[in-house]
């Protein structure tokens, strides 16, 4: 996933989306996975089981919103 979304799953608009924090709901998420549209290549149960699927979206979920008051880069 890192290598389009990023080690933190912030994306980028060169490679992939922005996946978390706030992600969509895990069914929706699930079944973009499994069955993507766009450059997405499918991941099927025997890429990446359900459990690591559930242990991905449980991470994406958990990463820190990003900074928005940066008093070093605005100044």
């Amino acid at each position: 996933c890192y290598q389009c979304h990023g080690y933190e799953a912030q994306g980028s608009s060169a490679t992939g989306p922005r996946l978390g924090p706030r992600p969509i709901a895990f069914a929706a998420f699930s079944r973009y996975v499994r069955q993507p549209t766009g450059q997405m290549p499918p991941y099927t149960t025997k890429v990446v089981s359900d459990a690591d699927l559930t242990n991905i979206y449980a991470f994406i979920s958990s990463r820190p919103a990003p900074a928005t008051n940066l008093p070093l880069l605005r100044d």
